[in-house]
């Protein structure tokens, strides 16, 4: 849990801000963190240390249709906050560019595909 934890604050400390999502009885379900970067935001949903969703989307889409994301990963929470961390600056040559998996579960700062339930001081 150190090792998951110390990733957690890496993300904090690259800028990345925190919604704490609960489930319909006000438990904690998920932590979602996302960071927009040039014309896109990186976010990464977890639900546990063995169960993690990271990726990249536009910052700008079409609402009619599912988000897309150009990059995404599913595994571990240490290995996908590395993955997320590792990306390269959007606009450099090796940045993922091509729109190849839907995403809404990680569209929350352009659209919010699911229901929130934050309680005051939920974002940090």
């Amino acid at each position: 849990m150190d090792h998951a934890l110390s990733k957690v604050i890496e993300l904090r400390e690259s800028g990345f801000q925190f919604l704490h999502l609960r489930d319909d009885a006000g438990q904690l379900d998920r932590i979602m963190a996302f960071k927009q970067r040039r014309g896109f935001i990186d976010s990464i949903l977890f639900w546990s240390e063995t169960e993690a969703r990271a990726g990249r989307l536009p910052a700008v889409r079409d609402s009619a249709r599912p988000a897309q994301a150009v990059w995404i990963y599913e595994g571990p929470l240490v290995e996908a906050v590395d993955r997320l961390l590792d990306l390269p600056e959007p606009g450099a040559r090796n940045a993922p560019t091509l729109m190849k998996a839907t995403a809404s579960d990680l569209a929350v700062v352009t659209t919010l595909p699911f229901k929130l339930k934050l309680p005051p001081g939920a974002i940090a």
